[in-house]
Parts: structure tokens; C-alpha cells; sequence
């Protein structure tokens, strides 16, 4: 049993270390040990460096062993040499292609690896004569010359003689088209005049000439005209409105009121009626019982505590504006507010002659008093104007689903609002129908 254990020892120490695995395997794949990178034994050779060596696997050799690469894990076989076969000798035209992959064309050196073309050095200098050629070459005739050409007004690269041939057309092309439509010279010279113009010239190009005005202002017709007929469900009753009330201006008033803000408890400062044809029924400022009005009211329509010390009080002139009012149709522009400073006025007119009558209980200040209510509904309000000219007006809000409220612009007095919504009902009821031929624009 010693002269086992002896002789195996013995031809262990006999074992080539090239030939000895460097670590234990990782696994098998058909019984073909896999190791680590580094770990396989260092006589074996993958399929390229076999090929280096002019060899290859013999028909029907298996791998003697496969390696992990070290940085993408991937399996690569590795074969024996011995085993292996002699690779075909290189002809003579393979030798030469060899040779002339590995040798630069500029300097005609040798090297050990193909450089495909030039070596660096030599790719360097060629880089530097182009540079150095196209410096001193016209971009636009192609002349060279024997120092690099200067910069010019249309940049590097441009000879002398061609910088000013351009200029001179620059200048051409500018007056050409200051002198002429802008609109032709896009269409008849998109590529030539136009194009060779600057933005900032084609900006301070001449106006359109008769023909493309009446052009142009024919296809916003026929496009406004297309987009009204889209919406008539929706414009058309607001025409129909604005024409119906300027057929009897004198049946319809127009009121207006200014507040101190814009809460449930905001009082009139300055109210106003007139009728639809611009007779003036009452304008007053009002004093709001004692109520200062704050800073940012008095920004936008100018009335101060000062302005109103000494106006009535709105149960003072409670008598004209029912007068004012009797037997007409009312037309306010943004009425749901409006009518509700009318209605916290009147709830405090009746609270303060001793009543406690109300439509009711009050709550959080929610609560009014019926004669109050009885009074705004004793009254004819016509729909709200603000609703019907957004209709009009035709700026669709997606978010929330309808027509956006355009301001009024009246100066935010009483009675230049109220003559603002008469301008706007004018506008509404002078606006032409979708379905009527578009007329032509006289010829200038």
C-alpha cells in the first residue's frame, strides 16, 4: 500500500505545470470542465490563437476545456494543440494582401497590425494639407491661391472678387424686394431671390400689393366664414338676440353698477340705466352706509370715500330706479352679479325700516328679505349680455367645456359700461351671416 501511495505521488511531481489545471472548475457542460478566467490549464489555445499559429481543430476534436471571459461572462472553448491540425499554407496573393493591409500608403512603412490605409502620422499630415488647401481655396469659384483667402462678408472661404459679386446681389435682391410684393416674391422666386435674403431682411421686405391684399383678406373671409357656419348653433341665436333688442331700443335698459368688491356683501358705490338708444334714466354715485371701500376697488373704477360722502344712499334713490326701470327689459353685462348687489341693497333697505320678513332663515348672511326678492322679480332681465357675447365671441374654453367671458372694456364707470354693452349689441347685430355670398373687396 506505501508503494502505491509513493509511485502516485511520484508521477503527480512528474505532471507538466502547463498542462495542470490553476483552479477547480466551476462546473461541466457534457462532461467538459468550465473554469474561470485565468484557472484553465495554460497549454490550451482558443480557435484564434490557434490560428496564429497556423492551425486548427482536426475534424471531430472536442474542446479540451472552456474559460469565462473576464468581463462578459461569455463561454469560449478552448482545444489542445496537439491534437490539432495544420492550417493550408497562405498562397502568394493572401501573403500580399496581408502585407499591404499592414503597410501605410503615405510613408510605405511595415507594420504589425493592419492600418488599413495611412498610419497615424501620416493621416495627420494629410489632414493638415486639406485643411490647409481648402483655406486657401474660393468655396464659390474654386480658385486657389497661395494664401489662405480672408473673411469676408459672407464668411471664410470666399475670394475677393465673388464676396463682392454676392454683396452686389444682396443688395439687388434687397431693393427688388423693398420695391415689390412680398407675398409674389415668395411664390415666383422661392429659391433664388427670396431665399438668398436674411430673416431679418424678409421681415423688412414691402408690403402686398393690391391683387395679393384682396388675395389675402378673401381667404380670412371664406376661413372666418367656414368656422361661423361650424358654430351657428351657437352664434347665431346671439345675432338673433342683439338684433332683436336694437329693433326696440327704447323698450330695453341697459343698468350698471360699481362696488366696493366682489363678495356677497359688496355695496354699490355708483350705479347707472339707460336705455338701449342712449338716453341716460339715472346716473348717481351711491354712499354705501358708511362702508369704506377698500384700496383695491377704488384702483379699478376711481370712486373714493370722499367721492361718496355726500351721494344718497341707495334707499334714496330706490324711487328712480324703479321708475327707471318700469316697463322695460333689463340688459346687464355679467347680470347674475349685479343683480345680486341689487338684491343685498334692497334686503338692507327693508331691514332697516324695522321688518324682519324673510325668504329664509338667515344663515352665514345667505338670508334676504322677501319684499326684496319680491321686487327683483317684479322686473323683466333679459338674458345676461356677458353669456350672449361670448357666444359670440367664439373663444372655447376645453377645460371647462364652453365660451370664454370676454372683458368689457368700458372703463369700469356706470355709465361708460352701460354704453359699452350698447356697442357690443351694435357689434352683434351688425355681424354678417356665414350663409351670404362673401363679397368681393373693391379694386383699389
Amino acid at each position: 500500500m506505501n508503494e502505491v501511495l509513493t509511485a502516485s505521488a511520484g508521477q503527480e511531481d512528474d505532471v507538466d505545470p502547463d498542462r495542470a489545471a490553476r483552479g477547480k472548475p466551476l462546473g461541466f457542460v457534457q462532461g467538459v470542465p468550465v473554469y474561470a478566467s485565468g484557472r484553465a490549464p495554460a497549454y490550451l489555445r482558443t480557435k484564434a490563437q490557434l490560428g496564429a499559429m497556423r492551425r486548427k481543430p482536426a475534424a471531430g476534436q472536442q474542446p479540451a476545456a472552456y474559460v469565462y471571459a473576464r468581463w462578459y461572462g461569455t463561454r469560449i472553448a478552448l482545444w489542445d494543440p496537439q491534437e490539432s491540425v495544420k492550417m493550408r499554407p497562405l498562397s502568394a496573393l493572401q501573403r500580399r494582401q496581408m502585407q499591404q493591409r499592414r503597410t501605410c500608403t503615405g510613408c510605405g512603412g511595415v507594420f504589425p497590425v493592419p492600418v488599413w490605409g495611412m498610419c497615424g502620422v501620416c493621416e495627420d499630415r494629410a489632414a493638415r494639407r486639406r485643411e490647409d488647401l481648402r483655406r486657401r481655396t474660393c468655396q464659390d469659384c474654386g480658385t486657389v491661391f497661395q494664401t489662405p483667402t480672408p473673411a469676408r462678408s459672407w464668411g471664410e472661404g470666399m475670394c475677393l472678387a465673388c464676396d463682392e459679386r454676392r454683396e452686389r446681389g444682396r443688395r439687388v435682391a434687397r431693393s427688388l424686394a423693398e420695391r415689390s410684393c412680398r407675398r409674389c416674391l415668395v411664390q415666383l422666386y422661392p429659391l433664388t431671390v427670396w431665399a438668398a435674403m436674411s430673416e431679418r431682411e424678409q421681415a423688412m421686405a414691402g408690403s402686398h400689393c393690391t391683387a395679393c391684399d384682396r388675395e389675402i383678406e378673401r381667404e380670412r373671409a371664406q376661413a372666418q366664414m367656414r368656422a361661423d357656419r361650424a358654430r351657428w348653433d351657437d352664434l347665431g341665436p346671439a345675432i338673433t338676440w342683439a338684433q332683436k333688442i336694437l329693433a326696440d331700443p327704447d323698450a330695453y335698459a341697459v343698468l350698471d353698477t360699481e362696488t366696493t368688491g366682489l363678495t356677497a356683501t359688496a355695496r354699490i358705490v355708483e350705479i347707472a340705466v339707460t336705455t338701449v338708444s342712449g338716453t341716460v334714466l339715472l346716473d348717481t354715485l351711491v354712499n354705501p352706509g358708511g362702508e369704506p371701500i377698500p384700496a383695491k376697488g377704488t384702483a379699478i373704477h376711481g370712486i373714493t370715500d370722499a367721492m361718496v360722502q355726500d351721494a344718497p344712499t341707495f334707499s334714496k334713490i330706490l324711487p328712480r330706479l324703479t321708475e327707471a326701470l318700469a316697463g322695460r327689459r333689463i340688459v346687464i353685462y355679467n347680470r347674475a352679479y349685479d343683480t345680486g348687489r341689487l338684491l343685498w341693497e334692497l334686503h338692507l333697505h327693508h331691514q332697516a325700516l324695522g321688518t324682519v320678513d324673510f325668504t329664509k332663515q338667515p344663515r352665514y348672511g345667505t338670508g334676504r328679505h322677501a319684499a326684496a326678492q319680491a321686487w327683483l322679480d317684479a322686473q323683466e332681465w333679459e338674458e345676461c349680455a356677458m353669456e350672449q357675447y361670448a357666444a359670440f365671441y367664439g373663444d372655447w374654453h376645453d377645460y371647462w367645456g364652453s365660451y370664454t367671458w370676454q372683458k368689457l372694456r368700458g372703463g369700469h364707470r356706470a355709465l361708460s359700461d352701460t354704453r359699452a354693452v350698447i356697442r357690443r349689441l351694435e357689434e352683434m347685430a351688425a355681424y354678417p351671416s356665414p350663409f351670404d355670398p362673401v363679397a368681393e373687396p373693391a379694386a383699389a
